[in-house]
């Protein structure tokens, strides 16, 4: 029992302490105007400054430029040849012409 007591008290105290340091991560910038009036202007500078990343121009793997494609084309045939052999084989020989 004493040890979940340390341990929660651990955790309370982390997140007590984690609350301030995203404060340092804001920097105040004061400013005077011509009455004497001060204002304060809040700027959030992030932790790590993140430089966007020029995406390179890639052209299509030869898989999908040749592979796919041919693929596409021979399932297709495939199609065509399995109805016109099954229409050949099967549904005319149903049938009979009578003179």
């Amino acid at each position: 029992m004493v040890q979940s007591v340390r341990v929660a008290f651990l955790v309370v105290v982390v997140a007590l302490l984690s609350i301030p340091l995203t404060a340092l991560a804001q920097e105040e910038t004061t400013t005077t105007t011509g009455g004497g009036t001060t204002t304060t202007a809040v700027t959030v500078v992030p932790a790590v400054p993140v430089t966007p990343v020029a995406e390179a121009d890639s052209l299509a793997d030869w898989t999908y430029r040749y592979l796919v494609p041919t693929g596409l084309v021979l399932a297709a045939l495939v199609i065509v040849v399995t109805v016109i052999l099954y229409f050949r084989r099967v549904v005319r020989n149903r049938y009979r012409v009578v003179n």
